[in-house]
């Protein structure tokens, strides 16, 4: 019931913690959260135009959006900062 816990608890937290990642480029850096943004319309193209039937790709294209790719890999560095937080202390309840 634990690793249940801890595993949902990593996943919010690491939302949470894309997120307020975001923000911070968005305030220090909005000339880089800006080429990201454009870095995502480019990945959007390039999923939505691999010619995809349209009744397929029409859903990619009403549910993707650039703010959620971007989201996903603020996200995604999130939990890999987090996985590598966390990988000593694993280490030491190993140990005991």
């Amino acid at each position: 019931m634990l690793r249940i816990l801890l595993s949902v608890g990593n996943i919010v937290f690491s939302l949470i913690l894309g997120a307020l990642l975001m923000a911070f480029v968005a305030i220090y850096s909005p000339e880089t959260l800006s080429t990201m943004l454009d870095w995502a319309r480019s990945f959007k193209a390039v999923i939505t135009g691999t010619g995809l039937d349209a009744k397929y790709n029409i859903w990619l294209q009403l549910l993707l959006e650039e703010r959620q790719l971007l989201l996903m890999f603020f996200t995604i560095i999130a939990r890999i900062i987090l996985a590598v937080l966390a990988y000593p202390i694993v280490l030491l309840r190993e140990k005991t």
